[in-house]
């Protein structure tokens, strides 16, 4: 039942035919943590936003509001931080990780896997000068 629910999205996130090098798998790893790590900074600021605004003032209303933003944002800042950090320190340590783990690997992979879970973002957009992207319905030609 799970199995046909992962797949309905109509490509799969891994093929079960293909093997996985150790290097890829810590890739997608990290670009997964980076993915979930972001997505759930954004709901903390956006739930201590609400807490914010529904305090009414109150300072023992106000406090647990602005640091459930401020841990957010840190923790952001944080996970941004490390994936610029990490590889260099990986070289310094002399574990050559710069080739899977750099930022520019880790935000392709970033970009695939959001691709992949919430569909293509060419399907989503679209682009200035493809196939009617620059012209208006026939609804609106009088505007």
């Amino acid at each position: 039942m799970f199995i046909d629910i992962a797949f309905a999205a109509g490509s799969a996130a891994i093929d079960p035919n293909q093997t996985y090098q150790i290097n890829d798998i810590i890739r997608v790893g990290i670009a997964l943590v980076v993915l979930v790590s972001g997505f759930l900074s954004v709901i903390f600021i956006l739930w201590g936003g609400m807490m914010l605004i529904l305090s009414g003032g109150k300072d023992e209303k106000v406090k647990p509001a602005i640091n459930s933003i401020r841990y957010a944002v840190v923790g952001l800042i944080i996970i941004i931080l490390s994936i610029f950090v990490a590889p260099k320190v990986g070289d310094l340590l002399g574990l050559n990780v710069s080739n899977y783990v750099s930022p520019k690997v880790i935000f392709s992979t970033i970009q695939d896997l959001s691709g992949k879970i919430f569909g293509n973002k060419n399907d989503i957009m679209i682009a200035p000068g493809s196939s009617g992207g620059d012209m208006l319905p026939a609804d609106f030609s009088d505007l």
